[in-house]
């Protein structure tokens, strides 16, 4: 994710913290008395521990999505609490019910076991108030019973939403297993809206629509999985492209820019391939160093590749995982095309609901 850096790692999984993270902990040290009741240090410190039960319950996600052999790419602190990345979703609808279920249950567990801390200590637990005024750990369970509550609703991208997807899946085809939950979690974002509306809640107006829009987005993701299900490279890869040698410089690659729809180049040393020269490498280091670069030195050596039978769902997801935006497709060591997100799209919007036998459409 951008604007993130790494802090640690938790049993192998990366900790990163987004940089509004940091700005939120300047403002609560600067103001948290109006809006958490405890400001300074101590604001500070009630915050991180917060988030601690936060990584708490999204550990619980990764660690039982790795027990199905999911590959969990990192987990993500933001203001408004975690993301575990996972590399592909669950192919079951028992697994993601699963995975999905254990966030809440691992913050109940974690409430329980400070509400008997609070208790041992003789404080009390209250769930109206959040400010430290009440005890700290009396609080912090609060803040862990709400979480797990919270998460419990079901509307995407809260776990509830993915509970309640997963368990009519069992029944139904996913893509309308999940229009179904989308549906659900649509109304409930309304509902909440309006409540804080009424309310005068700006908070709760805020979550409504993340809720809203993280369900429309769940609803689109699944649509291009369904559109794209058993259609390999093969189909729907560019198949007649430039490439460049690593002789050649980046002003080379910014006339090839220009007069194509070609956006990243494969690099090629013979027919071997060795690199990869995205857009984003060609306009950089055309403003920051000049034309005459070579593309050796502006071209990246590290990046997925796939095969002309690799489902190109499965490149989507590559592409999620590294964050490159474009694949060559390989025959042994021979080039044979590129997919990119753009062409992605293109396939999506050609054969979401229609049949592309007219575009030889090779199903895995």
């Amino acid at each position: 994710m951008k604007w993130s850096f790494k802090i640690g790692a938790i049993f192998g999984i990366p900790l990163n913290v987004h940089i509004t993270f940091i700005l939120l902990l300047i403002l609560i040290y600067f103001v948290g008395g109006s809006i958490i009741g405890a400001g300074g240090l101590a604001g500070v410190v009630f915050v991180i521990l917060v988030f601690a039960s936060v990584v708490f319950h999204e550990l619980s996600h990764s660690l039982v999505a790795r027990h199905f052999g999911i590959n969990v790419v990192d987990i993500t602190l933001l203001p408004i609490g975690g993301v575990s990345r996972m590399a592909e979703t669950p192919d079951k609808p028992l697994q993601e019910l699963l995975i999905a279920i254990a966030g809440p249950a691992s913050s109940f567990l974690l409430a329980f076991l400070l509400w008997f801390a609070a208790d041992f200590f003789g404080s009390g637990v209250t769930i109206t108030d959040f400010s430290v005024k009440g005890g700290l750990l009396a609080e912090l369970t609060a803040v862990n019973l709400v979480l797990g509550l919270f998460n419990l609703v079901p509307a995407f991208p809260m776990d509830g939403g993915r509970v309640l997807r997963s368990a009519l899946a069992i029944y139904l085809n996913p893509y309308k297993a999940t229009k179904i939950a989308v549906g659900v979690g649509q109304g409930f974002a309304i509902f909440m809206f309006f409540w804080g509306f009424f309310s005068g809640n700006i908070f709760l107006i805020l979550i409504a629509l993340f809720v809203y829009l993280g369900a429309e987005a769940e609803e689109r993701q699944m649509g291009i999985m369904v559109a794209l299900g058993g259609v390999t490279a093969q189909a729907a890869m560019i198949s007649d492209i430039e490439t460049l040698t690593p002789f050649q410089t980046v002003g080379d690659a910014a006339e090839h820019f220009c007069r194509s729809f070609q956006g990243d180049f494969p690099v090629l040393d013979g027919s071997r391939l060795i690199g990869l020269v995205t857009r984003e490498a060609i306009v950089d280091t055309l403003h920051r160093r000049g034309s005459s670069t070579p593309i050796s030195e502006a071209m990246v050596r590290d990046f997925p590749t796939a095969n002309e039978q690799t489902p190109v769902i499965d490149i989507l997801q590559k592409m999620q995982t590294s964050g490159t935006k474009a694949v060559p497709i390989m025959k042994g060591s021979e080039l044979r095309g590129l997919i990119t997100l753009e062409q992605i799209g293109r396939y999506n919007m050609l054969c979401s609901g229609y049949s592309c036998e007219f575009l030889g459409t090779s199903k895995a």
